[in-house]
């Protein structure tokens, strides 16, 4: 039984930068043989084990072979006689397909090391086009190492647009679409991601709602808190637009409800110096302040990040002297139909001592 450190942790030390997780190949054994040493068992495609001292996770060697269309179409095949060789052969790209052995030797079959230096993202094999994902994939490597001077090598590049062509990213779940978003928001230079999709017109299957100027407004923003950069992509965009998109995409109510809120409202917010006290009073009403505080603390730390301003304490006093007019407060609290208008007129009149 041999092991073989694989992939990004690999990769990333030759690039110089931080190794986030370490990844391993096991070749020469089978799954029975990692259970009597202690490995447990996770994977249900094919064996992941989970070292018994560090937790890492440790692979059997394999190959794939597609057999159905999308990115959970293939046969995996692992045993013993799988090799190094063959288990790198089905990895998307050369970076990604250099191994460590013990002895600190690397084992580059592919040209992993020369395309490093040559900062070219180029693939493996031509079973590459066998998935959709990897598209995606590559665009998200390149908004990684952009900062680096990474592109995309020309043959990989076509490969991408007849990929595109042939409606295979149609075969990909919204699930997968989602997660690779996400991921892509938080690398170095996320606009880069969208921007190349859309070169490729993978954009047309993907989220033909999100424009050149949503790109260039993400590409602006200096936050590198990736829900923000979502919102910033998204303050480009008609609120149905957001809601399509939102609700193709399967995301979250409350990702959606902030990402409308903010196009409503991040004007106003941010002209909090021009805005009447009544004024003050119905924004806080609008983004649903008074019944929802964590969420205005949420849509109060986006507008100071897309702003770039720090006028949401000043927000957070408003909300806080809303709130804190009871009935009890009142002079006249009777209930009845004119109760709620007497504590609006409270709430104001309160916010007036401020300004």
């Amino acid at each position: 039984m041999e092991t073989y450190l694989v992939g990004g942790a690999v990769r990333d030390q030759l690039l110089g930068l931080p190794v986030i997780e370490r990844d391993w190949v096991v070749v020469g054994t089978s799954p029975g043989d990692l259970r009597l040493l202690g490995y447990r068992q996770v994977g249900s495609d094919f064996p992941v084990f989970l070292h018994p001292e560090t937790g890492e996770e440790y692979a059997l060697a394999r190959t794939e072979r597609k057999t159905a269309p999308g990115h959970t179409g293939f046969i995996c095949r692992f045993d013993p006689e799988v090799t190094l060789e063959e288990d790198l052969q089905r990895r998307d790209l050369t970076i990604n397909a250099i191994a460590e052995a013990s002895s600190g030797e690397l084992i580059d079959p592919y040209g992993g090391q020369s395309d490093i230096a040559a900062k070219q993202l180029r693939h493996v094999s031509s079973a590459f086009a066998e998935d959709p994902l990897r598209v995606l994939r590559v665009a998200r490597f390149k908004a990684r190492f952009h900062h680096l001077g990474f592109e995309v090598a020309p043959e990989t590049h076509q490969l991408l647009l007849q990929m595109v062509r042939d409606g295979q990213l149609r075969e990909l779940t919204q699930e997968r679409v989602l997660l690779e978003l996400d991921k892509a928001l938080s690398t170095p230079d996320p606009a880069v991601f969208f921007e190349y999709l859309k070169m490729l017109n993978a954009h047309i299957d993907l989220w033909p709602e999100i424009t050149t100027d949503a790109i260039a407004a993400l590409a602006q923003t200096r936050s590198g808190n990736p829900a923000f950069r979502f919102y910033a992509l998204m303050l480009q965009l008609s609120p149905e637009a957001i809601r399509n998109l939102c609700g193709r995409l399967k995301m979250s109510n409350e990702r959606r409800d902030l990402s409308l809120m903010l196009t409503q409202h991040l004007g106003n917010w941010h002209g909090y110096e021009d805005l009447t006290a009544t004024e003050k009073a119905e924004l806080v009403i609008a983004t649903d302040g008074l019944r929802k505080a964590e969420r205005f603390s949420q849509f109060n730390a986006a507008c100071e990040a897309l702003t770039e301003t720090d006028l949401g304490k000043h927000w957070l006093t408003i909300r806080e002297l809303m709130a804190g007019v009871k009935a009890s407060d009142l002079k006249d609290a009777e209930p009845g139909p004119g109760l709620g208008h007497r504590i609006r007129a409270e709430q104001i009149r309160r916010i007036e001592t401020l300004t």
